[in-house]
């Protein structure tokens, strides 16, 4: 090698590495993230057992085969028998998720800020050159990731785990809170609104325990609200028939609503002392009653109702960012500028 040829230093890779106030967030937060995780690990061993344990079973009994002769007696006897001995498997677990978004909330959201309020260690982080909002931010992201990360594994082993039960027993009870709550996107909606609702009454109220009990009533309030509008969001179907007594819609449709209809295709109230006659018929013909209308929804929209609640979630966590970085912004003003005023 020549005197004058250059030495070139060998720099090592970057490795990626929190620092400063994520580095902060991260470290309050990941036993949290661990114990999550961890949960979310089991819950997938889970799905993976009981994922074979259905398939096997559907297997032997040829259940799927089933579906084209669903009315024969031996088929019939066969998935009574199936749901009988899968009930508690299948239907335990799907309930239990609705407790992830409430976890979230509690453990999570209400003491997230609440627990720096109260014991005043927020003044730590004011004295160090940082301002309210990117303290407010990093105490928001970096949970709010967790949150995601937890709640979206756990909604991807259920929806996988749910599926071969789906094809062997068919979408029987699919609009019930479960398992449209244990499965899908709006498993992560719902854990990420309730997180926020944690989150901002924690901000708002400063006391850790107040702030758990608040998120408990008022995430139980918003998970009803949803609940409530839940039939009505998009897409809902609506169907009309003449010469019948029977809502129209497909099997296994949720049906909305529905009621009676004139022959020129016009609502009309229902005859209710019709239905005590022998022959309704010609009772409801005097009331001017010739058909049914019905709203429903078919099997086809679970997932874009799926969707569309994950969509209100949304909606809702975003009024809940803004009202508490608005909090942050001007309520929160004066605990900062006393905290910040004997920094260097």
């Amino acid at each position: 090698m020549s005197a004058g040829a250059p030495l070139t230093r060998v720099r090592p890779a970057r490795r990626l590495r929190l620092s400063g106030l994520t580095w902060l967030i991260w470290r309050q937060n990941r036993t949290a993230f661990w114990i999550g995780l961890a949960a979310a690990a089991a819950l997938t061993v889970y799905a993976v057992i009981q994922h074979q344990s259905v398939a096997a079973a559907a297997g032997a009994q040829h259940l799927r085969a089933c579906r084209a002769h669903a009315g024969s007696v031996d088929c019939v006897r066969d998935l009574v028998a199936f749901q009988h001995d899968h009930q508690n498997p299948i239907r335990r677990p799907l309930q239990a998720m609705l407790l992830l978004p409430f976890l979230f909330g509690l453990f999570l959201g209400g003491p997230q800020i609440a627990q720096e309020l109260e014991s005043g260690t927020y003044r730590t982080v004011a004295t160090q050159s940082v301002t309210r909002m990117r303290w407010f931010m990093a105490k928001l992201c970096v949970p709010l990731a967790m949150v995601v990360v937890i709640s979206g594994v756990m909604a991807a082993a259920m929806t996988w785990w749910w599926h071969p039960i789906v094809e062997t027993a068919g979408y029987q009870q699919w609009q019930y809170w479960y398992p449209f709550y244990g499965i899908g996107p709006v498993v992560v909606g719902l854990s990420v609104l309730l997180y926020l609702v944690g989150m901002t009454l924690g901000l708002l109220l400063r006391r850790t325990v107040l702030a758990m009990g608040a998120t408990l009533a008022l995430g139980g309030g918003l998970f009803a609200m949803i609940e409530w509008a839940r039939p009505y969001l998009p897409p809902r179907h609506t169907a009309t028939a003449q010469h019948t007594s029977t809502p129209p819609v497909p099997d296994d449709a949720w049906l909305v609503a529905d009621g009676p209809l004139s022959p020129t295709g016009r609502h009309v109230p229902e005859a209710w002392d019709c239905f005590t006659a022998k022959d309704p018929g010609p009772c409801l013909s005097s009331h001017g009653i010739s058909g049914r209308w019905a709203d429903y929804h078919p099997v086809s929209d679970l997932w874009p109702l799926q969707w569309s609640t994950t969509g209100i979630c949304l909606v809702l966590s975003v009024v809940l960012i803004a009202v508490s970085a608005w909090w942050v912004g001007n309520g929160f003003s004066s605990s900062f500028r006393k905290a910040s005023a004997g920094r260097p």
